[in-house]
């Protein structure tokens, strides 16, 4: 007999994230909106992992573990994932964050209300790897944040919500770029549908050393700089060529200065 599709699929990409990843699933799997798909996309691990994903999701037939044997990144992996997922509906949570339990239901109930919203991203809340809550570093804008998105980028791959076809209508992820591919998917979007943002925080991110922000700054904002250019290119217009300001500052200072600035704030480094 055949079984109705779950209402959203949540991917969890995972690379070497043995210690991490059960609290991700866990705070998955406890959600609200119980008609879910969890699919933890173990992205070549040399460590436990997989075997910790698999442990996490125990009996609970919503859950299971796609094993690549080879590291892909993070876009090819997401990818493998949404030709995957069952769902209509596609959530990210990274395995090092988490969300809350409301989160899925939240917006589940933005995109069933509106079928011009394609992407809808939430505020997180940022802590240091022991749990202590920081000033956040990512910009945030609450609603439809198409007018800022050239700017900044105000939904973080691990609080969004997407429909799947129109991810996979435009090639999905793309693997040229390592550090903000969810960026660029997004001003893609943008050109056909709207994004909109719940001002509530439904997701908490961890920063760390880890944290690609840290560890790749320089890398991520050139990737969004050249994002952006491709964006502009795209759409045959310079409307929006002043987000491109902020970034290439940004690139031109130390690290050690921002460091010590957002050491200042109560940031992460």
């Amino acid at each position: 007999m055949a079984t109705d599709p779950p209402a959203i699929t949540v991917l969890i990409g995972a690379y070497e994230n043995e210690r991490t990843v059960p609290r991700a699933i866990a705070s998955i799997l406890a959600q609200t909106e119980p008609n879910l798909e969890l699919i933890v996309i173990d992205d070549g691990s040399r460590d436990g992992s997989a075997a910790a994903a698999r442990e996490a999701i125990g009996a609970d037939p919503r859950g299971r573990v796609m094993r690549l044997e080879r590291n892909l990144g993070i876009a090819r992996s997401l990818n493998e994932g949404l030709r995957a997922a069952a769902a209509p509906v596609v959530a990210i949570q990274d395995a090092d964050d988490h969300s809350a339990p409301e989160r899925l239901q939240r917006q589940l109930a933005l995109l069933a209300d509106d079928p011009g919203v394609a992407v809808v991203g939430a505020r997180m809340r940022e802590v240091d790897p022991g749990g202590r809550t920081l000033q956040p570093r990512t910009s945030f804008a609450a609603g439809d944040v198409g007018p800022v998105l050239l700017r900044f980028n105000p939904i973080p791959n691990s609080c969004a919500a997407f429909r799947r076809d129109v991810a996979v209508e435009l090639g999905g992820y793309d693997p040229r770029y390592r550090y903000a591919t969810e960026y660029d998917l997004w001003l893609r979007i943008a050109e056909r549908h709207r994004l909109l943002t719940i001002d509530e925080e439904l997701c908490t991110r961890v920063m760390g050393s880890a944290n690609v922000a840290a560890r790749a700054e320089r890398e991520q904002l050139a990737e969004g700089i050249t994002i952006r250019l491709r964006a502009l290119r795209r759409r045959r217009t310079l409307r929006g060529a002043s987000g491109l300001l902020r970034p290439a500052l940004s690139y031109a200072l130390p690290l050690s200065l921002k460091r010590w600035l957002r050491e200042r704030r109560g940031q992460a480094p």
